[in-house]
């Protein structure tokens, strides 16, 4: 298997890829039990099973890879504490780490923390490895299936394809290599950590909120910019990732596209009011493929190696006229999106698994090099959890 890395090409060198799922299982698993479910599910997902190797000419591709290094330990230290020492330590792409995971006993409850490099795949690939987990920890078999990653139509306008023109004609076309990721990673996070604030929702109190918001037509998501900004004097820029997966399909890999709105809260309005402004529009981007689609076809034009560039423009650690005037284009450098929402909505996994059951499930999306304020939602068992992921430094 070779398959080109393309759309998820910005992904690879940034320095903070790393997507968070905590699980709480009910069932009491065994050390033992648990570490082969692990392995099980990593065997059964191909992107799991490949390493990226990236070419002279600096073209990237996930390649089949005989010994994955994808890892599982059991652990006493806090897991938000774990979280913050790994995301420091760079996944050997090259050797096939993508995930590392993490269990914790407290009493009745197991927490497992599943750490996942981005070029792993999406939120929803890291959602259904869970259930793979799970699956397999109740003693189902799971069928083998294939990476995938985006797949689009190219619809880009002629104003687009020009300005991509322009940066890919000025780039020298330098390469980079995975020595470089250890250069950015090392400069990058050694004054810098993360902060990640939880919040979780009752199924009463959030059935009180969906009420009010079916009342007035408001979408929960709108609903929440409306509240996350509330306070906020200017214009926010507001990022949502959006699940490109048109045929509905379970595979790990990167299916995910994204929109972005722009909204000044108007305090001569109600919380619903701005929320239903908000909503229609980001309706004008997702009814439309083309703009629903627009930043995976943008990045899929833009210079592999470039993209590289952006990436470590932003770590500090390489600088260039045009690379930095595509970081500052894209929000690498100086101003990012002020907001980054990814909803889930109601996990679509099952809650049990024979004997085990899924207690609380928490998910934080990586703070990306062009976003400042992370925030997720993923409800499941009744309960909607909140993260609030930023970067400190």
């Amino acid at each position: 298997m070779k398959h080109k890395i393309f759309y998820e090409r910005e992904e690879l060198f940034d320095v903070n890829m790393l997507i968070t799922m905590i699980v709480k299982v009910k069932g009491g698993p065994s050390d033992d039990e648990l570490k082969s479910a692990f392995d099980g599910a990593v065997k059964v997902n191909g992107i799991l099973n490949s390493k990226i190797v990236i070419e002279p000419d600096g073209s990237a591709y996930y390649v089949d890879n005989d010994a994955p290094r994808s890892s599982f330990s059991i652990t006493q230290d806090d897991l938000i504490e774990v979280k913050k020492r790994e995301e420091k330590i760079r996944f050997r792409l090259e050797d096939g780490e993508f995930i590392r995971a993490f269990a914790r006993r407290e009493d009745d409850v197991t927490s497992i923390m599943f750490l996942m490099h981005h070029m792993g795949g999406d939120g929803k690939s890291l959602l259904y490895f869970i259930e793979d987990f799970m699956s397999v920890l109740a003693g189902q078999t799971r069928e083998y299936k294939e990476i995938r990653t985006a797949e689009t139509v190219d619809s880009l306008d002629p104003i687009s394809k020009a300005l991509l023109k322009h940066y890919n004609k000025g780039w020298n076309g330098q390469v980079f290599t995975f020595e470089d990721m250890d250069k950015a990673y090392e400069s990058y996070w050694k004054d810098r950590t993360t902060d990640l604030q939880i919040e979780v929702i009752e199924k009463d109190e959030m059935t009180k909120i969906l009420d009010e918001c079916r009342a007035t037509g408001v979408k929960y998501t709108s609903y929440l910019t409306a509240m996350l900004i509330r306070d906020e004097k200017d214009t926010q820029d507001i990022g949502y990732a959006t699940d490109y997966r048109h045929d509905g399909n379970r595979s790990m890999g990167n299916q995910a596209s994204g929109v972005s709105v722009k909204h000044k809260y108007d305090h001569g309005k109600s919380l619903m009011d701005n929320a239903l402004k908000i909503q229609k529009k980001l309706a004008v981007k997702l009814d439309n493929d083309a703009k629903a689609s627009y930043i995976l076809n943008f990045s899929s034009r833009v210079d592999p190696t470039l993209y590289d560039a952006v990436c470590l423009e932003h770590a500090g650690t390489f600088h260039d006229k045009t690379s930095y005037k595509l970081a500052k284009l894209l929000g690498f450098k100086e101003k990012t999106k002020d907001y980054s929402i990814t909803n889930l909505t109601v996990a679509d996994i099952p809650v049990e698994y024979g004997r085990f059951k899924i207690d609380e499930l928490l998910f934080a999306g990586p703070v990306v090099s062009y976003g400042k304020n992370i925030v997720s939602v993923v409800t499941c068992n009744g309960k909607t959890v909140i993260t609030r992921h930023s970067r400190k430094g």
